[in-house]
């Protein structure tokens, strides 16, 4: 059966016509509020009033739209939700997203973009834990400082992040890339432990330092380290010193070259054939030799 469609919903699905969201919040909260149903996708056709009586869990209570935000709509070339004043208190951002682009202007809380498919975040400040949880596609721009399991798997799940990008321009907390299957996690500052625990595909990127224990139990994919690894973990193997390596993360990948000389370590051998590669910068590195 077709679906018959409006003017304004023609128009749309022609790329003729999109809308900006643009969300300012009014007041400081003190108790969590979840975003998840405020993506673009879900509030591309709903009218001013339609988004401003759209009800989010604001810890065991309710609170509209419209009570915490100053809600404007703009025409766009593309779909846009637009969060100014966000603080660590909003969670769930961008959670589920398929299409458009969310532009948070200020902190953001957990799970940023999590189980996103497609689309593009940016958050123009701090995140929470969990940023892009089991993501599997799209992209994640984080300017400023992010917690602990950045593109981790959800408590319990064995299958982590496996499609899409996310970048972190400042520093990470603990076990990013945990159960990582695909994609790519780039952190241009430091981690502290554990990044690529249960690791079984993707890359890691990392421009600064790493406490210690990369790649814990990995078992396919790569870690790139740039900065000061606090040691290796004793059941990786050393495999030689290497310039501007290639990575292929499968037959069929035509792989990415990284500039610069670094050692090479196998591992992680706790596992059954483990496939995992650490690459760490000789430069600042050597007494890992």
């Amino acid at each position: 059966m077709l679906q018959t469609l409006n003017k304004e919903s023609y128009s749309i699905f022609l790329g003729e016509i999109m809308k900006e969201v643009v969300l300012t919040l009014k007041d400081d909260v003190f108790v969590p509020v979840e975003m998840d149903k405020v993506i673009p996708e879900k509030i591309q056709e709903m009218s001013l009033e339609e988004i401003e009586k759209i009800e989010l869990q604001h810890g065991n209570k309710t609170a509209t739209v419209k009570e915490l935000f100053n809600v404007e709509l703009k025409e766009s070339s593309d779909l846009k939700l637009t969060i100014n004043k966000c603080t660590g208190k909003f969670k769930r951002i961008g959670e589920k997203m398929t299409v458009g682009e969310i532009v948070v202007n200020g902190d953001a809380g957990m799970y940023v973009g999590a189980e996103m498919k497609k689309g593009k975040i940016t958050v123009n400040g701090n995140v929470g834990g969990w940023v892009g949880q089991n993501l599997k596609g799209g992209e994640i721009v984080v300017n400023g400082n992010a917690e602990d399991y950045v593109g981790s798997s959800y408590r319990g799940d064995w299958r982590g992040m496996n499609g899409g990008t996310i970048t972190i321009n400042g520093n990470a907390g603990t076990e990013i890339g945990e159960y990582l299957k695909g994609g790519t996690i780039i952190i241009k500052g430091n981690t502290k432990i554990m990044p690529g625990v249960h690791q079984n595909g993707g890359i890691i990127i990392i421009e600064g330092d790493v406490e210690g224990r990369a790649g814990g139990e990995m078992m396919a994919g790569a870690i790139i380290i740039y900065g000061k690894l606090n040691g290796i973990l004793p059941s990786f193997k050393f495999e030689g010193i290497v310039e501007n390596p290639v990575i292929k993360l499968s037959k069929k990948d035509e792989g990415k070259e990284f500039k610069g000389t670094f050692i090479k370590f196998s591992g992680d051998h706790v596992t059954n054939k483990p496939k995992g590669e650490v690459y760490v910068a000789l430069e600042n590195n050597a007494e890992l030799l």
